[in-house]
């Protein structure tokens, strides 16, 4: 993992606010694009004092406003409000072996940060007082800090102090360098010593004079020192001499820094003067200033990072980046006038003749200018071509009649054979024949020679003239017309091409013709379409080419195509062109060269012939609203270091989670919103060109592709495991494929846990189980109703069967029997009177039993009013038969209640019973029937004013002591769950209640409110 995660920790917890990096502002300078940051991008302060570039590839700046991280798009910054880190003035940086990053301050305190915490060290010494000045290891490792009096300190808890070698009261000069290795240089006062052992041995360079005065070393990955003084810088080692880059290019002052680069280049930083970058051999060091891309003269530090990029700090006026660039720009002393280039074309002597719109004609040659106007016979400064002749003859045409000219003798002239009334020129190339030249314009395509013009090719005016021409190389020529496709004009013939033959559009901007023949057309709407074959094929910003709109092609002399366009320039291998015309690959991987590159423009003129050309040295070059767009293709270089890959930050719900320390990302809370991951490509040649794609498994089947984005959204994720990786590539297409990731857990919700749902089966279990023991318990208790209700039915009608055998039957039996002697008295009439009168009574006590029997089992009565109203009327009528007095309370309304059949027949039995034996056993002349409905219960009291009896005495008649009729209603009471009590005394009466519970019974009105029957006398 390129970032261990305890920093990332850190950097969450600790983080202010990120300024998010704009672009910055780019140029170029002799070769090299320059970049500059200030505090409007993100820097905490324009004073940057140090730098360095830690292992997992981050770069860190020392301000006097705190430490400011740098991942190329975003600065992260640590001030006094970092826990930790409790001085921000910083003077300078150092990574030792162990990946701590060791901070040296202003007030000579040092700090350090490890395992994403700051901490202050305590040193030895005791000298905090003391600016620090720099920090380092030696070649064993020991770290070692150089301070303001010119002394070093060891580090690690020796107390070690080496003394200054002047040890003056004020230091004038102080320098100190170290290589990768370890070796470490350094001078004061005009005096330089190398830090061997432990120890400083000082360095002698002969007698004392202000001639060998040292002013700066630097660090050899060699071993040796590069050595300034007696204005020459020289390599020293091994006690001599041993290289020698001539004089300082710069005034004989002090110098702020200096170091060597990876490639042996020398960069030197001066306090007044800018930056210098010496080189090895005859090559002429190179200098940036306030006049080519610095803000400021004064350099404080120089740092070189993995990727060869220089971090310089540039007074007060921010922090610089500069880089070797392919590219420059050409631009006249007087800046054009103000006015764009539109045409370039190369000289035989190595020139540039350059036209512009408004400006007229300029001659660049080894950094001198002519400019041709109105004095050298050029009345029309709006210049739209120039080529010159292979005699060495400048051709120059414009926007205006009479067009083209040419250059004799120092004056601008047209030649005899020009019309002054032909069109304004876009084409001028040099034919095949000696002397020819052609011309196009809006009419077409003439050929001129020193005796004659001939038209080769007629244009009407839709077509807007003939704006580019390529010669095939035997006698053909290709013709590009501004809005009327392509022509081919061989041997007087004239064939054209248009959108109707396949032509991607008719608007053609340039042509470029390959040795195979292929000729390539850029459109100004349709991209670039290739021909071959009389065949034609498009490829545009779907095939990943920069713009639909081709300004120029150029191809160099290492197998790529040049595409000026309105958005960028963009270098392509010619065999990738080919393939993905071919259909074999789908798009082109083309770099896309833009203002981050250092371009003064994205937009280069197009539409003219002289609008780009290539160089005999095989540079190429560009006409632009900026001036003149320089390339050296032999100067690109591919960067094929790979970004490391970090990631910075995850965000729940807009909080930050530290990944190392913070427990919730092994277990993220289940009712999270949304996930942000925030991550970055340490790429620094091109920051805003680093390419990302990523992946969260579990979610993304594929790489998913980010572009230059930098962060990574999620919506609400379900519970379990998950991996979130990213990778990226830079500017050049070099990919991380290891990338970071990231694993993480979100917790479940309670009831996705597995002990819950666990839980909720056994509780669905017993619920089932619950369930078919209650089902299975309702089916057998209606099993056990329905033979309850049998069995009733079944006693029920063993009930009917006795009562008719009983009543019934006997009733019928003595009828049989009185039938008999009835036969023999017929002679007799009294006595056969009698007879028949017994038989009567007894059919009418029959047929009584039968009407009871059937009541008892109609089912219509089975509602406790019906009783009620039975017993009532029955009590009635068989009073007033037997000649007592009959009185009723019965309540006026009687709550609807289901009565079972059984009840109702031993009820109004009982009932029956109690009326039989107050008419036929107590000589009573009044019987009171009250009927009470309580809640749960029903209450019938009949009560007679007879003779009474006493139960205890034995005295009475057997048909007293006996009682089986008040035996048999005190069963039948208790067989249906009722009572039967009777009260009596002699010459008292007798109250015979009975009470039997009937369902859902409400209490009914006072049986008083009821009318009363009237009774009846014999």
């Amino acid at each position: 993992m390129p970032l261990p995660f305890r920093f990332l920790a850190a950097c969450i917890v600790l983080m202010l606010p990120l300024p998010i990096c704009e672009a910055a502002v780019t140029s170029l300078a002799d070769g090299y694009s320059v970049r500059l940051w200030q505090t409007e991008d993100g820097l905490p302060q324009n004073i940057v004092t140090s730098a360095i570039q830690t292992r997992d590839g981050y770069l860190w700046f020392g301000t006097s406003s705190g430490l400011a991280r740098f991942n190329g798009e975003r600065f992260q910054v640590y001030n006094t409000t970092t826990p930790g880190l409790h001085d921000q003035r910083i003077e300078c940086l150092f990574e030792d072996a162990e990946g701590t990053l060791w901070i040296g301050h202003e007030t000579g305190a040092i700090s350090r940060y490890r395992d994403g915490h700051f901490e202050t060290v305590v040193l030895p010494s005791g000298k905090k007082e003391e600016r620090m000045l720099a920090l380092g290891s030696d070649e064993k490792g020991r770290l070692w800090a150089m301070r303001q009096h010119g002394g070093f300190d060891a580090l690690d808890g020796s107390g070690l102090h080496l003394r200054s070698l002047v040890d003056p009261e004020f230091p004038a000069v102080m320098a100190w360098s170290r290589s990768s290795s370890g070796s470490i240089w350094s001078a004061e006062n005009g005096k330089a010593a190398h830090l061997v052992d432990g120890g400083l041995q000082p360095i002698d360079l002969g007698p004392v004079r202000d001639r060998n005065y040292v002013l700066g070393v630097a660090a050899a990955r060699d071993g040796g020192a590069w050595i300034v003084c007696e204005e020459l810088v020289r390599k020293w080692k091994d006690g001599r001499w041993i290289e020698n880059r001539g004089r300082i290019p710069w005034p004989n002052q002090s110098l702020s820094c200096c170091i060597e680069l990876r490639d042996g280049t020398l960069a030197v930083g001066t306090s007044q003067s800018g930056l210098y970058l010496v080189f090895g051999g005859s090559r002429r060091a190179v200098h940036f200033g306030r006049g080519n891309g610095l803000p400021q003269d004064r350099i404080r530090f120089v740092l070189e990072d993995r990727e060869g990029n220089l971090w310089v700090g540039a007074g007060s006026a921010g922090m610089v980046s500069i880089h070797p660039s392919a590219f420059s720009v050409i631009v006249s002393p007087d800046q054009w006038q103000g006015c764009p280039a539109n045409a370039v074309a190369p000289s035989a002597d190595g020139a540039l003749w350059i036209g512009t719109d408004g400006a007229g004609l300029y001659r660049y040659s080894n950094d001198s200018w002519k400019r041709y106007g109105d004095a050298e016979g050029l009345f029309n400064p709006y210049i739209s071509a120039v080529t010159e002749s292979p005699s060495g003859v400048p051709w120059v045409g414009n926007f205006w009649w009479g067009s083209p000219y040419r250059l004799e003798n120092g004056r601008i002239v047209r030649p005899p054979t020009v019309d002054e009334a032909s069109g304004h020129v876009f084409a001028l190339v040099a034919g095949e024949a000696a002397g020819e030249m052609l011309v196009g314009n809006r009419d077409g395509l003439r050929q001129l020679t020193d005796d004659r013009a001939k038209w080769l090719l007629k244009s009407n005016d839709t077509d807007a003239g003939v704006c580019a021409i390529a010669l095939d190389g035997h006698g053909g020529i290709w013709c590009g017309l501004a809005l009327g496709g392509i022509a081919h004009i061989s041997d007087g013939k004239v064939e054209t091409f248009r959108r109707e033959d396949g032509l991607a559009s008719n608007a053609v901007q340039c042509l470029w013709l390959d040795t195979d023949g292929t000729l390539w057309i850029g459109t100004a709407d349709r991209g670039l379409v290739r021909l071959k074959d009389r065949r034609f094929t498009t490829l545009g910003i779907a095939q990943g080419l920069a713009d639909d709109a081709i300004c120029y092609i150029l191809n160099d002399d290492f197998g790529y195509l040049w595409l000026s366009t309105h958005h960028g320039l963009q270098r392509v291998e010619k065999a990738e062109l080919n393939c993905c015309a071919d259909g074999s690959v789908r798009t082109i991987s083309g770099q896309i060269y833009d203002q981050n590159d250092g371009l003064p423009t994205i937009e280069f003129a197009g539409g003219l012939q002289g609008a780009g050309c290539k160089m005999k040295d095989g540079r190429l070059c560009f006409a632009s609203s900026k001036g003149v767009l320089l390339v050296d293709p032999s100067r690109i270089q591919v960067n094929r270091l790979p970004p490391p890959v970090v990631l910075e930050s995850l965000l729940v719900d807009g909080k930050p989670v530290a990944p190392a320390e913070n427990p919730l990302l092994k277990s993220l809370v289940p009712s999270h919103q949304r996930l942000e991951f925030r991550f970055g490509g340490l790429s620094y040649v091109a920051p805003s060109k680093v390419l990302f794609r990523y992946r969260l498994d579990g979610i993304d089947d594929t790489w998913v592709d980010a572009g230059a984005k930098r962060t990574a959204y999620y919506s609400r994720l379900p519970a379990g495991d998950y991996r979130f990786h990213v990778i990226a590539c830079n500017n050049d297409g070099q990919w991380n494929l290891e990338g970071a990731s990231l694993a993480f857990t979100v917790a479940p919700f309670i009831w996705q846990t597995w002990w819950f749902v666990g839980l909720c089966a056994l509780l669905a279990a017993a619920a089932v189980a619950l369930a078919v023991r209650h089902f299975t318990h309702r089916r057998m208790q209606r099993r056990i109703e329905q033979m309850e209700r049998q069995h009733e039915l079944e006693r029920e009608r063993a009930r009917i069967a006795q009562d008719i055998h009983d009543d019934v039957g006997a009733s019928l039996s003595r009828i049989a029997m009185l039938s008999q002697p009835a036969r023999s008295e017929l002679g007799e009439p009294a006595r056969a009177s009698a007879v028949l009168s017994g038989i009567y009574h007894t059919a009418h006590e029959v047929m009584q039993a039968l009407d009871e029997i059937v009541w008892a089992v109609d089912p219509r009565h089975d509602e406790l009013d019906s009783l009620v109203d039975y017993m009532g009327n029955f009590a009635h009528e068989f009073l007033s038969a037997a000649g007592l007095r009959c009185r009723l309370n019965l309540p006026v309304i009687v709550p609807a209640c289901a009565v079972t059949a059984e009840t109702r027949h031993s009820l109004f039995l009982a009932f029956k019973e109690s009326l039989n034996n107050a008419v036929k056993h107590a000589a009573a002349t009044e019987v009171r029937v009250s009927v009470e409905v309580k809640s749960d219960s029903v209450v019938i009291t009949v009560t007679d004013d007879g003779c009474g009896f006493d139960p205890a005495d034995t005295t009475q008649p057997s048909r007293v002591r006996s009682a089986n009729g008040l035996r048999n209603m005190c069963k039948r009471l208790e067989r249906i769950g009722g009572r039967c009590e009777i009260q009596s005394g002699k010459g008292r009466g007798t109250r015979v209640t009975l009470a039997v519970a009937v369902p859902s019974a409400r209490p009914a009105p006072s049986p008083d409110s009821r009318p009363h029957r009237p009774t009846h006398h014999p």
